[in-house]
């Protein structure tokens, strides 16, 4: 018991209602400095949360295409000349066997006729009869992770069946689309930590504008032997109650809109971009974003109230 009650004198804070030796609960001041740090908590969560979407889009992107191919084969020359159906099938069937067999090659899949005739649709139009129109071939290809090999010289080799064929790596596409989820991550972080220096800023403006207006009872209580130390617990433990009801309040807010815009996305079905879902180790840190604000809403609160009593006679 006497350790609680040691712990709960140095951070200022005491079990039952207690009366200030600052009128610190009169005026508005508090209201706003409350409505402040709510404001920067949801701003600091919908940030803290982009960082963790984004970073799940890249890794998933990554992940998705690395070592992986597009192998696409059209149904006409490079003179413009179209295939029969039947040709199109024998071509194919060679493409694949031949991956098959090559050495830096894991796996072939060759895309469902019906898969294909849903990407050509929205440029062909829906309902239309397939039967006389030769479809192109679309092979995946992944490949061996401890294999090096040479993308040209593979692609060389698949022109030898058929020069129209085409071989797509994805590499240009996914290295321009990291380079810019990668300047969005960037751009998250670094308002992230903007808003934890402007908590700082308007916590420690507060505190010196509440001290400004009681100057005279402060000079007096320093003048009556109080020390620093004494008046400086006061003064955190009433920002401390300030910073997490609103911190309370900016995550209440906060969690509403994720939620609200987790909805929505789910329901717009944008298959460009992967599910996400927030982890248990995101979710628990996003649930101490609160409790870290009015933890620094403190600690500035006291550097601040002592920095100013140092220099009172």
């Amino acid at each position: 018991m006497f350790k609680i009650k040691k712990f709960e004198r140095g951070l200022g804070i005491a079990r039952k209602r207690r009366q200030y030796d600052l009128p610190l609960n009169k005026g508005n001041g508090g209201n706003f400095l409350k409505l402040l740090i709510a404001l920067m908590t949801f701003l600091a969560m919908l940030g803290v949360a982009s960082i963790f979407a984004l970073s799940a889009m890249t890794d998933r992107w990554s992940s998705g295409l690395e070592n992986k191919a597009t192998i696409e084969i059209p149904a006409k020359d490079n003179s413009g000349t179209v295939f029969e159906q039947s040709h199109m099938d024998t071509l194919q069937d060679q493409v694949f066997n031949f991956l098959q067999n090559y050495p830096a090659v894991d796996t072939v899949e060759v895309m469902d006729k019906e898969e294909i005739k849903s990407l050509v649709a929205p440029w062909l139009g829906e309902g239309l009869s397939y039967d006389n129109i030769p479809l192109p071939g679309i092979l995946t290809v992944s490949f061996k992770d401890d294999v090096i090999f040479d993308t040209d010289a593979l692609e060389n080799k698949l022109k030898t069946f058929a020069p129209q064929i085409r071989l797509d790596t994805h590499q240009s596409w996914l290295a321009d689309v990291l380079r810019f989820t990668g300047a969005l991550n960037f751009a998250a972080v670094l308002i992230t930590i903007v808003i934890g220096i402007t908590t700082i800023v308007a916590v420690a403006g507060a505190v010196q504008s509440r001290m400004a207006i009681y100057h005279e009872e402060l000079e007096l209580l320093h003048l009556m032997g109080a020390e620093d130390s004494y008046i400086s617990r006061q003064l955190q433990r009433y920002v401390l109650i300030l910073s997490l009801q609103g911190a309370a309040i900016g995550t209440a807010i906060g969690g509403l809109i994720m939620f609200m815009v987790g909805l929505l996305a789910g329901e717009m079905d944008i298959s460009l971009l992967p599910d996400f879902h927030l982890s248990i180790m995101q979710i628990f840190l996003l649930i101490c974003l609160p409790l870290l604000v009015a933890l620094l809403g403190m600690v500035t609160a006291r550097q601040t109230v002592l920095r100013v009593l140092a220099q009172m006679p």
